[in-house]
């Protein structure tokens, strides 16, 4: 029978990892950062729900203040539910409805006036990720889409206003004699995580040729300013794999913009 209850420290490691446990140096070293973040977001309004089969952890979701959230959207008075995850295991057994379920409770109880999230339709080769039809099913609505992201919300008091969608502002400042490589990042999102410190990485083979501009979203004026949670410019040109950005694909773009 699946149970759902905050997260306890014995979940920490399962939640941070996203479920990834003990599967590389680079997660492990991401989830300790991200559960030194999680905990601080708990002091400030966040719940973090697991759920759980026989003692076994299946799945997890998060609620955050919106004026916490580092991901986005904006919004009034609003609880985030920025990710929801079960696993194959816990596939059918109603884990995700309570996860939600829990999110809601949690916001109606700090009297939040909606819950949003941010999903998506038709995503190649990850229909699991967020799907905005399961949200539609437990009671979401369409708020806005934007080519396969939807925006949802479920009000929980009258008077509630709709989220609205980040509206990225970007505007490369060139670094002469220099490539500059511009990293938006966020500490919240593991994928986001992970490729800044590759970022730093490489970048940090190139001291004389390359400068690194960092803009942390967790900073909420840097996240208002620039709306943009994640990210990576080289010389003003974006780059991106939708997965974490690999190390040689960030040297090439690199090197490429040296020789350029």
């Amino acid at each position: 029978m699946v149970d759902v209850r905050p997260m306890h420290v014995e979940d920490e490691l399962f939640v941070s990892c996203c479920s990834h446990v003990g599967e590389s140096a680079e997660i492990d070293a991401c989830a300790a950062r991200r559960r030194v973040l999680f905990r601080r977001l708990a002091t400030e309004g966040a719940v973090f729900p697991v759920a759980l089969d026989d003692g076994e952890p299946i799945g997890f979701s998060f609620g955050i203040p919106v004026e916490r959230s580092s991901w986005g959207p904006l919004g009034d008075g609003i609880m985030v539910l920025p990710c929801l995850y079960v696993s194959k295991k816990g596939a059918g057994l109603g884990a995700g409805r309570r996860l939600v379920e829990a999110v809601t409770e949690s916001a109606r109880t700090e009297r939040r006036l909606a819950v949003a999230t941010t999903a998506y339709r038709d995503l190649p080769g990850a229909e699991w990720f967020l799907p905005a039809g399961f949200f539609e099913a437990v009671g979401f609505h369409a708020v806005g889409e934007r080519g396969r992201e939807v925006l949802l919300w479920k009000p929980l008091q009258r008077g509630a206003s709709p989220p609205r969608f980040l509206e990225p502002h970007y505007s490369f400042q060139p670094a002469p004699g220099r490539v500059a490589v511009d990293l938006f990042w966020n500490g919240f999102c593991q994928t986001s995580g992970i490729e800044a410190e590759r970022v730093r990485r490489i970048c940090g083979e190139y001291p004389a040729d390359v400068i690194l501009r960092e803009y942390c979203a967790e900073a909420r004026p840097t996240l208002l300013r620039h709306q943009i949670p994640r990210g990576i410019f080289v010389d003003g040109q974006e780059i991106g794999w939708g997965y974490e950005a690999p190390e040689q694909g960030i040297r090439d773009a690199i090197e490429a913009a040296i020789h350029r």
